[in-house]
């Protein structure tokens, strides 16, 4: 009996030693991360779990001045009746920079219960010595690679700003990753007051959030250190070829310099110099992209740019009558996924469909999926065909279209329990079905009272009268239905008439998202149904609408130029909008009825 507690003993320890191995982290940080020669760096390696030995590696290019320092913790949380705790073991050493260069520390290894266990290795910039530079207190918050040539400075320049992009050249519509980062050598006390960055005219930009930036963090820029630290993101879409610039912007920051007065006093001795606040606006950088056109747009093609994949589904293809089909359509990948359109699909006639619900999940600023989901009944019991859908895309890295296509599927109905007088009638659209059963009427039972009509109406003025209306009205239909079928086959018409009942469908779903309070969402619903509605009325997909070649058009339509202005002012409201500290409902129920309004104002201008 006790050996056998004793085998379970053994057990229960390599249980927990194999857990405890599977959540060991160990981990190595620096700081700083760019120096000069001469100047000390904090080197730290941290573990949850106690270790019986650590053994660090050897530091080329750095001189040991002390170390390891070693220190613990113990936290214990209980949660909902469940107690957790966690420990933490810290080594620290402290080193000299020695020469200039770049330098890879490898990873530190750790010895716990016969396992070796490494932590990450850490790159080390070291530059040049020079002057003593001040440490920005003020605004450690985000890095971002540098691409391409590191931003110069001018001569003296201790404090500037710069706008950078991942990419100097694009496709039209291609995603273009962009950041203003300041960069200083003094300590700032304010950054940003009344900031509003880059206009990015002829782009469709999309906001990235970026944590709160608290501190700065070393960079060697040119050979020179830096404390540099993002203040605003975005993606942006170009909306037109060419070369586009983004202008150059100002940037108001303060800087906190000491004043040191001619008298030194034993109070100035004691205390040390006085410091002021100066205010100093930074200029930014032009920055120029070169827009690609898109090769050979085939004619499935609506605008998405990226790389993505394309799945549907049904819940169901055997039901009756009167039941609900959900039928989704997910779009996912990266690129500009935000402005992908409903799928245009042909629905079979006996199978009534409501407007799809349309799902957003951005997984980050460059990628997400876009969902739409059908809610389809059959009124009618048969075999139905639910067609493939074709989406195309154009993708950058490789310079191609491609066409992706769902699968299509055959849904069977049955006939259900309260449907027994449902008759189909073929060659008829949804609008004209109707129940046969209440079309023909019962043979009356009843005695009939008849009447003798002395006069006859064949032969009467009345009856050539009528016979004649009856052949001018059947000839009017003809001409009229000719019209209309004429009408409707020319599709770029079709869109032309129905850009403004496109526009009021898309600022319905802004309303809604204004009862809601989703800010963003309203903005950019508006911004669509504004871009929209002059895309249909001006024949122009709207990838390919700038506002120059829009505003050349309407002119040409002799639209008002008034309304023209008002128009593109609306734009920017939007726009700045987005960006700006939440103002409330009234300023988005004043821009929503002001949208309402410039639409049906230029919907009339263009007509007369």
């Amino acid at each position: 009996m006790r050996t056998k507690k004793l085998y379970i003993l053994i057990l229960f320890a390599a249980i927990s030693g194999a857990a405890i191995a599977q959540d060991i982290e160990f981990k190595a940080t620096a700081n700083p991360r760019v120096l000069r020669i001469g100047e000390q760096l904090r080197l730290e390696y941290s573990l949850n779990e106690d270790v019986s030995e650590l053994e660090i590696p050897e530091f080329n290019g750095f001189q040991l001045l002390g170390g390891p320092m070693t220190g613990s913790s113990t936290s214990i949380q209980i949660i909902n009746g469940k107690t957790t705790r966690s420990s933490q073991y810290t080594y620290t050493y402290y080193l000299r920079a020695a020469k200039e260069g770049t330098f890879t520390i490898p990873p530190a290894k750790a010895q716990l219960k016969g396992k070796t266990y490494e932590s990450n290795a850490l790159t080390i910039e070291v530059v040049g010595s020079g002057a003593t530079q001040q440490q920005s207190a003020q605004p450690q918050g985000q890095t971002q690679p540098q691409t391409g040539t590191p931003p110069a400075a001018s001569k003296g320049e201790d404090v500037f700003v710069r706008l950078h992009v991942d990419k100097h050249s694009a496709y039209l519509g291609e995603q273009i990753v962009a950041w203003v980062k300041v960069y200083t050598k003094l300590q700032l006390s304010g950054l940003g007051q009344g900031y509003k960055g880059p206009e990015f005219t002829g782009f469709y930009k999309q906001p990235v959030e970026i944590p709160q930036l608290t501190s700065l963090e070393p960079e060697n820029v040119n050979g020179d250190i830096y404390y540099t630290g993002i203040i605003q993101k975005v993606v942006l879409y170009p909306q037109k070829t060419g070369e586009l610039s983004i202008e150059p912007f100002d940037l108001v920051v303060t800087t906190r310099q000491q004043v040191r007065s001619r008298s030194r006093s034993l109070f100035d001795e004691f205390f040390g110099p006085a410091v002021q606040d100066v205010p100093r606006t930074l200029r930014s950088n032009l920055m120029k992209i070169k827009v690609k056109p898109l090769p050979g747009k085939p004619q499935s093609f609506t605008g998405a740019v990226g790389n993505f994949s394309l799945k549907s589904s049904v819940d169901k293809t055997e039901l009756k009558t009167n039941e609900a089909i959900t039928y989704k359509i997910t779009i996912s990948g990266k690129g500009n996924i935000k402005l992908v359109d409903e799928p245009n699909i042909s629905f079979p006639l006996n199978i009534e469909q409501f407007d799809p619900k349309t799902t957003i999940n951005q997984a980050n600023e460059l990628s997400g999926s876009k969902t739409f989901e059908y809610v389809l009944i059959p009124r009618y019991a048969g075999e139905y065909n639910i067609p493939a859908f074709d989406f195309t895309f154009f993708d950058p890295a490789n310079g191609r279209f491609t066409t992706l296509s769902t699968t299509p599927y055959t849904i069977n109905v049955a006939k259900g329990d309260e449907d027994t007088t449902a008759v189909v009638v073929s060659g008829l659209s949804k609008e004209d079905f109707r129940l046969l059963g209440k079309d023909i009427l019962f043979i009356k039972n009843k005695p009939l009272k008849l009447k003798k009509q002395d006069d006859l109406v064949f032969g009467s003025t009345v009856f050539y009268l009528a016979y004649i209306m009856s052949l001018v009205l059947f000839g009017l239909i003809i001409i009229l239905r000719r019209e209309t079928i004429k009408r409707n086959a020319n599709l770029v018409m079709v869109k032309n008439r129905k850009a403004n009942k496109q526009a009021r469908k898309r600022l319905k779903k802004a309303k809604d998202y204004l009862a809601q309070q989703k800010q963003d969402l309203f903005y950019e619903e508006v911004m669509k149904a504004l871009w929209g509605y002059l895309g249909d009325k001006l024949i122009i997909p709207v990838a390919d609408l700038s506002r120059d070649k829009s505003r050349e058009l309407l002119q040409q339509r002799n639209a008002d130029e008034k309304l023209i202005s008002d128009f593109y002012t609306l734009l920017d409201s939007c726009e700045y909008a987005r960006f700006a500290p939440d103002k409330g409902t009234a300023d988005m129920q004043k821009l929503y009825t002001d949208a309402v309004l410039l639409i049906s104002k230029l919907e009339q201008s263009l007509k007369n």
